[in-house]
C-alpha cells in the first residue's frame, strides 16, 4: 500500500481517516498539534498517542518536509529568499520579510504560474502544478523550524508563485489549519490572500468561514490596459463587484494592489481613474513601485512620478500606502530565484 502524505489531508480528511482506523476525532486534533505546533518529523515523536496507533499511522502515512535548495539574504534589508524542493522535485520560492520587528512569510500556492503577467517572472518558468495544502503549510513550517522567534506572532501573505484562487481546494485546506488553534492559530489580520481577481473564486471564499484578508491585484484602470499587463485578468467591473461583496460579507476592507510601471499605468489619468474606481468603496490602495529584473522591458517610475500619482489619488481615494519591494538586490520578486535555477539546467 502506497503511503499518503499526512500533511496533505485537510482537518476533516484527517478526522475521517482516524474514524476509518477506529479512533476518536480528538486523535486528529492531537496529530495536527504535533505536526504544526511542535513540528514533529515522525509519528514516533507523537508520544501522547498510543504506540499501536503510531505504528498504524506509520504503515499508512508519511511525514514529509521541503528540502532547502538555495537561499540568499539581502544586503539592503532583512529579507531572505529561499528556494525549496518538494518531495517530487518541484521548485518553490518563499520569502521571509522583516520590517520594524514584524515578520511576514510570503508563500507560494503553485509551482510556477500559468497567468503570464508581463511584469512577473514566475510565468517565465512555466506552470508545473498546484501545490498541495501540505506543501503550502510546509513553507510556513520551514520558517518555524529555525527562522522565527519562538512564540512570536507572524504574518502570512499568499503573494508568492501562482494564483491562489486557481488552487482553491488546497488553499482552503491550508487556511483552515492556519486558522485552527490546534494548528497555527492565525486570524484574518495575520493572513492575506492576493489574487489577480477571479470573481467566482472571490465569491466562493466570501461564503466560507475561513479567516483571512483579501487583496486584489488591480494594476490598471481599464480592461484594455489590464489585459495587456495581465492576459488572464477578468472583467474589471465584475472583479470590483466581487471584492465589494467580499468586504460586505466580512465587514472588512479589501486591498487593491497596484504595481506602478513607468509609461504603462502611472499617468495622471490612471491616478484619477483609480481614485474614482475606489472612491466610496470598502477599499484601501497599496501602491507597489515595480521591481525591475533582467530581461523585462518594464521600468520602475521615478520618485517624482510616484509622488505625483499619490497626490492625485488623495483625498478622493480611500487610504493609500506605498509598499517598497524588499530584497531588490537579491531578486526577491516572484519567480526570480526559481527561474535562475531552472536556467542552469
Amino acid at each position: 500500500m502506497e503511503k499518503r502524505i499526512i500533511k496533505d489531508l485537510s482537518a476533516d480528511e484527517l478526522a475521517a481517516a482516524m474514524a476509518a482506523m477506529g479512533e476518536k476525532r480528538h486523535r486528529a486534533v492531537q496529530i495536527i498539534k504535533w505536526l504544526y505546533q511542535k513540528g514533529a518529523a515522525s509519528f514516533a515523536e507523537m508520544t501522547n498517542l498510543p504506540r499501536d496507533l503510531r505504528e498504524r499511522l506509520d504503515e499508512r502515512f508519511v511525514v514529509t518536509a521541503p528540502r532547502l535548495v538555495e537561499s540568499i539574504r539581502s544586503g539592503a534589508d532583512a529579507s531572505q529568499k529561499f528556494l525549496l524542493e518538494t518531495a517530487d522535485g518541484a521548485l518553490v520560492e518563499t520569502v521571509l520579510m522583516v520590517a520594524d520587528g514584524h515578520r511576514t512569510i510570503c508563500v507560494s500556492s503553485q509551482a510556477g504560474c500559468a497567468l503570464g503577467c508581463s511584469f512577473c517572472r514566475t510565468g517565465e518558468g512555466g506552470f508545473e502544478r498546484d501545490l498541495t495544502s501540505g506543501e503550502i503549510l510546509g513553507q510556513v513550517l520551514f520558517f518555524k523550524s529555525g527562522y522565527l522567534p519562538p512564540r512570536r506572532r507572524f504574518n502570512i501573505v499568499f503573494m508568492g508563485m501562482g494564483e491562489p484562487l486557481l488552487n482553491m481546494r488546497n488553499l482552503a485546506a491550508a487556511i483552515e489549519i492556519l486558522n485552527m488553534e490546534a494548528g497555527f492559530g492565525l486570524g484574518e489580520k495575520r493572513i492575506t490572500v492576493s489574487t489577480v481577481g477571479i470573481p467566482a473564486g472571490i465569491r466562493e471564499l466570501a461564503a466560507t468561514d475561513l479567516r483571512f484578508s483579501l487583496a486584489v491585484s488591480l494594476n490598471a484602470t481599464t480592461d484594455e490596459s489590464r489585459r495587456r499587463l495581465m492576459p488572464a485578468a477578468r472583467d474589471l467591473g465584475d472583479t470590483l463587484a466581487a471584492a465589494r461583496e467580499f468586504a460586505r460579507a466580512r465587514r472588512a476592507r479589501v486591498t487593491l494592489e497596484y504595481v506602478l510601471i513607468a509609461g504603462e499605468n502611472d499617468s495622471d489619468e490612471d491616478a484619477r481613474r483609480l481614485a474614482a474606481l475606489s472612491s466610496g468603496g470598502p477599499f484601501k490602495i497599496n501602491l507597489i513601485p515595480f521591481n525591475e529584473w533582467d530581461g523585462c522591458e518594464h521600468r520602475r517610475p521615478g520618485e517624482d512620478r510616484i509622488e505625483r500619482f499619490i497626490g492625485l489619488l488623495l483625498p478622493t481615494a480611500p487610504a493609500v500606502t506605498v509598499r517598497r519591494s524588499q530584497g531588490r538586490d537579491i531578486g526577491a520578486a516572484c519567480g526570480q530565484l526559481r527561474r535562475r535555477r531552472l536556467s542552469r539546467g
